[in-house]
């Protein structure tokens, strides 16, 4: 996700590859050791693979539309490049150079962002790509196992052309379905366990470390403040044996504070989530079918609490409101450090220090393809 690639190379590859893998292999092998079902089958899933890849090229994501605005308990986040507010979860594409709803990442091989309405599309890709080329795996590494039972006999009863085209197509398959699959399974592990887009688990990776240096809390109480014009009465740790934390200035408050105590609010439990980000599984095979809602609200779990508790916070819960009047590049908060004897305030731009952080990949958010000019 990290690489920046033209459309003509981003697009031209992958189309080269499933090509000389899909028609190379029928040609040159499929023809001879399967049967006229199998052939029929491998090109069905060939020729859904196709469709699915065009769809996932040109379906949008979909944008707000300019006269939107954030409900009550949502960051206002404007853009200052599309001229409208940002719904929740989405981003604002450096590449595409509009706002992407539930924008996941710009893609290079499709030349195109992945978020709400085009995300089943992309996952339909992933997994024909995953089934087609794994069917064309398993009789390529049979056709080269017969190679090596027969690699005593002269070599002028083997043929050549086939013998190089099955050392070229199997590492090539052998590649794709590695590269593809561990993208497959990362895709689809966020979304049956947590519900999240890649920068969402970016964003919660990032937060996970802000609970370790006990700089999380404080920052989540003073936008409690922001939101909802009162203050955190209490908070109940989720974390460890029950215990409440009060507010207070306390430091050992900010220890018990930990990453299970922040609830994302549209994890909806494995099966939710499948049908939210994929669509109805009657439509699951349907290379036009599409996703649910309308990309601009989300349903939330039943752990949210109406402006009563730090579950009712938008995500990402230490963000900001950016309206059209204000500062859209620096947004400041207070770090807040206390010792025996005095509070010491300081002020720090959070906007750089959320745009240079790195998860344990190396991703940045730029990585994503969000454009952090218009994000800070």
């Amino acid at each position: 996700m990290a690489y920046q690639l033209s459309p003509f190379y981003g697009i031209g590859i992958p189309v080269a590859i499933i090509a000389t893998l899909g028609y190379a292999s029928h040609y040159f092998f499929f023809i001879e050791d399967l049967s006229i079902e199998k052939q029929v089958v491998f090109q069905l899933s060939l020729t859904m693979l196709w469709a699915s890849y065009i769809i996932a090229i040109y379906k949008k994501p979909g944008s707000p539309p300019s006269d939107f605005e954030p409900r009550r308990g949502q960051w206002r986040k404007w853009c200052k490049k599309c001229n409208c507010y940002k719904p929740e979860r989405a981003h604002h594409c450096k590449t595409c150079g509009v706002c992407v709803l539930k924008m996941d990442h710009h893609c290079p091989w499709t030349a195109n962002c992945v978020g709400h309405y085009n995300m089943p599309h992309f996952l339909r890709f992933l997994l024909w790509v995953v089934w087609t080329n794994g069917f064309c795996l398993y009789y390529l590494l049979k056709r080269d196992k017969s190679y090596w039972d027969d690699r005593h006999l002269p070599s002028y009863l083997i043929s050549k052309t086939s013998l190089t085209m099955a050392i070229v197509l199997t590492p090539l398959a052998i590649l794709v379905e590695v590269s593809v699959g561990v993208l497959a399974i990362r895709c689809f592990y966020h979304i049956l366990s947590s519900g999240m887009t890649q920068i969402e688990c970016w964003e919660y990776e990032r937060l996970e470390e802000q609970c370790e240096n006990g700089k999380l809390y404080p920052i989540l109480r003073d936008n409690y403040r922001k939101l909802f014009g009162k203050d955190l009465k209490s908070y109940t740790s989720w974390s460890m044996t029950p215990q409440v934390l009060r507010d207070s200035m306390d430091e050992s408050d900010y220890a018990q504070f930990g990453i299970d105590d922040i609830i994302f609010p549209y994890d909806l439990g494995p099966w939710s989530n499948l049908i939210h980000a994929f669509g109805h599984p009657y439509k699951w095979i349907l290379p036009f079918a599409g996703p649910i809602g309308d990309g601009l609200t989300f349903p939330v779990n039943e752990y949210v609490e109406p402006e009563d508790d730090l579950s009712s916070m938008p995500w990402p819960p230490d963000g900001w409101h950016q309206d059209k009047d204000s500062d859209a590049t620096i947004d400041q908060q207070s770090d807040q450090f206390f010792d025996e004897n005095e509070r010491v305030i300081r002020r720090r731009k959070t906007g750089a220090v959320r745009s240079q952080w790195e998860n344990r990949y190396g991703e940045s958010l730029a990585d994503f393809g969000v454009d952090m000019d218009s994000e800070l």
